[in-house]
């Protein structure tokens, strides 16, 4: 189903964070060499669709000639305390302030700076005005470097946290600020043969509720009427901003090996529903995270 003459995309228009995500899909899936295209909106256009019920999902996707429902979803964080919360608006108000002005000359035109909002909390003015020099100076640091800064006290188990990223960004928004302060966190271990075990238990109550609510309600009732179609779930975990907002919308960025023992946990209580998964991450790019995680098609396994 063609859903415009020029740019299938344009149909996903009124929804910016969902239409820049099936574009990063469909790029990441062609580079893979599969031909891969957006045939159109369910959600948008009822009248091309003629389910009973409706299917609510956001686009139909076609894989190397094999068309399948995609939804899109952002991985939510857990709630915060209020305090922390006015800690981050506070701190995103100044840092915007304060880097605007090296964001011009980086790679792509726009600044992503990852901060944890903790340290500012209880700092005096003087402290606090030491931080915000030290992440200034990280980023005229990335920006003369033409490369991402990486503060190395700041690891995450074996996975580098960059405190300064560039992006390709509209003139009006050259800085996106992104809080990673954990409020709920996961445990884990290195397995005697070199793998990371984790407790899903802790995330998935809180983090892996809107994937659970989407297979449960949304996907099933899709599957329920469509049972030979590739069903596919998109989740977004980049930090972007909503109209007339400081800071992104609440979003958490996991590794894509802990998303994926996620969505198996959660897809194994609700067989048969989902075919593929996808993550698309501000670190890691779009990888599968159910299914064949080396192909991006619909191959399952």
């Amino acid at each position: 189903m063609v859903t415009h003459e020029t740019d299938p995309l344009a149909i996903l228009a009124d929804k910016p964070r969902e239409q820049s995500a099936f574009a990063a899909l469909l790029q990441a899936i062609q580079e893979e060499g599969h031909h891969a295209e957006l045939l159109g909106s369910p959600e948008r256009q009822e009248d091309l669709y003629p389910y009973t019920p409706p299917i609510p999902v956001d686009a139909e996707v076609a894989v190397n000639g094999v068309a399948g429902f995609v939804d899109h979803t952002v991985l939510p964080a857990p709630q915060e305390d209020m305090r922390r919360v006015a800690t981050q608006d506070a701190v995103a108000v100044r840092l915007i302030q304060l880097v605007t002005g090296l964001a011009a000359d980086a790679p792509g035109g726009g600044l992503i700076v990852r901060v944890s909002a903790a340290p500012w909390m209880g700092a005096s003015k003087k402290e606090r005005e030491g931080l915000y020099t030290r992440v200034v100076s990280q980023a005229t640091r990335a920006v003369e470097r033409k490369k991402p800064f990486v503060d190395m006290r700041r690891l995450q188990g074996p996975f580098p946290v960059p405190a300064i990223e560039f992006w390709p960004c509209p003139d009006d928004q050259r800085v996106i600020i992104s809080f990673d302060d954990l409020t709920a966190g996961f445990s884990g271990r290195v397995t005697p043969d070199g793998h990371w075990r984790f407790n899903i238990s802790e995330i998935r109550p809180t983090i892996g509720r809107a994937i659970e609510s989407k297979l449960r309600k949304q996907l099933a009732g899709v599957r329920a009427v469509a049972p030979e179609r590739p069903i596919g779930l998109l989740v977004d975990s980049r930090p972007m901003l909503s109209a007339g907002k400081k800071k992104p919308e609440p979003v958490f960025d996991l590794p894509p090996f802990v998303v994926r023992d996620l969505i198996a946990q959660i897809a194994a209580d609700w067989p048969g529903v989902l075919t593929k998964a996808w993550l698309i991450s501000p670190l890691s790019g779009v990888t599968a995270v159910y299914g064949d995680e080396n192909d991006l098609s619909w191959r399952h396994a």
